[in-house]
C-alpha cells in the first residue's frame, strides 16, 4: 500500500524529472557541483582571499574537499537529476535547475515576467536588429553586434531570447545585499523564504557556469541544424556535450574521463578571464559572444560522432543511433585562432566558468563589505 505522503513525494519526483528533461539548457548537475566547489576551494587556498571570506567559504562548501577528492567525484560519482549527499554551495548551485522542474517552475519570475527556464540562456541571434538573421549559421554570420543588444528586459526580444544577463545581474545584487546585512548561511527548513549569501552564491555560480556553455548562446541549442532541416533523428547534442562524458546513465567513458581531467586541471592554471568589465550584465554579454564562437566545433563534431557526411550546410546520410564518443570528443577544428578538440574546448569552457565564479564571488564580497 502506498501512503499519501509517499505517493505525493513520488509524484513530485516524476514532475520534477519531467520538467528538467523538457528543458536541457544547462550544464549537468554534476558539472555545476564540481565547478562550484572547485571555485570555492581555489578561493580558500588563495592567500589573497580575505580571511573572513575564506572562513565563510569553508563553512559554506560543506560537501567540497580538495582537487584529489574532486577528481574521484568526477571519475566515479553518478549524480543524475537529483543531487544526493551534496550540501552547501554545491547543493545551491543545482537549485536553479531544480526550480525549473518544481511545481512553481512554470510560474513567472518577477520582475522579468518569464519562467525560470528562460533565465538560463540568451539566444543571441534573436537580439539582432534584422529578423532575417534570427537563425543560427555555421559561419557565425548571424551573431549580432553588441550595439544591437538592448539593456532593457522589457524589450520584447528578450522574452523570446532568454534573460541570462539580467538574472546574473539580479543574483549578484542579492548576494551583495546578503553580505551587507550579514546573512551568510541558511537556516534548515526555511527555504525558499530564507535569503542568505550561501544561497545566492550558489545560484549565481549556476548562471555564471551556464554562461560559459556555448549552447546557451544560440537558438540552435541542440545543434540540430547540422542534421538537416526537420530531421526527426536529430540527436540531443546538448546532452552529449555535457552528460555523455560527465554523468552518462549507461556508459562511463572512463578513458575519455581520464583524458579530460588533466586537460581541465591544466586549463585551470592557464586560463585567464578575458572579460575586462566588472559590470555583471555587460560581462555576461561578452561571455556569450565569445562562447558562441565554439558552436561550429560542436556541430561539426556531432556530425563526426553520429557518422554524418557532407557539409554543415548540406549533411548527407543518416545518423547512427548511438554516439561514437571518441569521434565526437576528438574532433578538431579552429575556434578563433586556436585549433582544439571538443574535449579541449569543454575543458577550457569549464575552467573559464570556474574562474568567472571565483572572480564574481570575490567582487560581490568586496562590494558587500565596502572594500571597493
Amino acid at each position: 500500500m502506498i501512503h499519501f505522503g509517499n505517493r505525493f513525494l513520488w509524484m513530485l519526483i516524476v514532475v520534477t524529472a519531467m520538467g528538467i528533461a523538457e528543458d536541457c539548457r544547462a550544464w549537468g548537475l554534476k558539472e555545476h557541483i564540481l565547478m562550484t566547489r572547485i571555485a570555492a576551494e581555489r578561493l580558500i587556498a588563495d592567500p589573497a582571499t580575505p580571511a573572513a571570506m575564506r572562513e565563510w567559504l569553508q563553512s559554506s562548501n560543506r560537501s567540497g574537499s580538495d582537487m584529489a577528492a574532486e577528481k574521484q567525484f568526477f571519475l566515479h560519482q553518478r549524480i543524475g537529476i537529483f543531487p544526493r549527499a551534496v550540501d552547501g554551495l554545491g547543493f545551491w548551485s543545482t537549485m536553479p535547475d531544480q526550480d525549473k522542474g518544481a511545481a512553481g517552475g512554470r510560474q513567472t519570475v518577477e520582475p522579468f515576467g518569464v519562467t525560470e527556464s528562460q533565465l538560463h540562456f540568451t539566444d543571441l541571434e534573436l537580439l539582432g536588429a534584422d529578423a532575417a538573421t534570427h537563425t543560427y549559421r555555421d559561419d557565425l554570420s548571424h551573431k549580432p553586434k553588441p550595439s544591437d543588444i538592448p539593456r532593457d528586459f522589457r524589450n520584447e526580444r528578450w522574452k523570446h531570447a532568454g534573460m541570462l544577463p539580467f538574472r546574473i545581474e539580479d543574483c549578484y545584487g542579492k548576494m551583495v545585499q546578503a553580505f551587507r546585512v550579514g546573512r551568510l548561511a541558511d537556516k534548515d527548513g526555511q527555504y525558499p523564504r530564507d535569503e542568505h549569501a550561501e544561497r545566492w552564491a550558489g545560484y549565481l555560480a549556476h548562471y555564471l557556469e551556464d554562461n560559459c556553455q556555448p549552447h546557451h548562446a544560440t537558438v540552435d541549442f541542440m545543434s540540430r541544424s547540422y542534421f538537416g532541416k526537420g530531421n526527426p533523428r536529430s540527436p540531443n547534442v546538448h546532452n552529449n556535450v555535457e552528460s555523455t562524458l560527465m554523468d552518462d546513465e549507461t556508459e562511463d567513458h572512463m578513458a575519455l574521463r581520464e583524458e579530460f581531467w588533466p586537460l581541465f586541471v591544466a586549463e585551470l592554471d592557464r586560463v585567464k578571464d578575458p572579460i575586462e568589465t566588472n559590470d555583471p550584465w555587460a560581462a555576461t554579454i561578452e561571455v556569450l559572444m565569445k562562447s558562441y564562437d565554439a558552436l561550429p566545433l560542436i556541430g561539426r563534431a556531432a556530425m563526426a560522432g553520429y557518422h554524418l557526411g557532407g557539409t554543415p550546410e548540406a549533411p548527407t546520410g543518416h545518423p547512427i543511433d548511438v554516439l561514437d564518443a571518441d569521434a565526437f570528443f576528438h574532433f578538431k577544428v579552429k575556434v578563433g585562432e586556436q585549433e582544439m578538440t571538443l574535449l579541449e574546448m569543454k575543458a577550457h569552457q569549464m575552467a573559464w566558468a570556474v574562474k568567472r565564479v571565483e572572480r564574481v564571488w570575490r567582487q560581490a564580497w568586496e562590494e558587500g563589505h565596502g572594500e571597493k
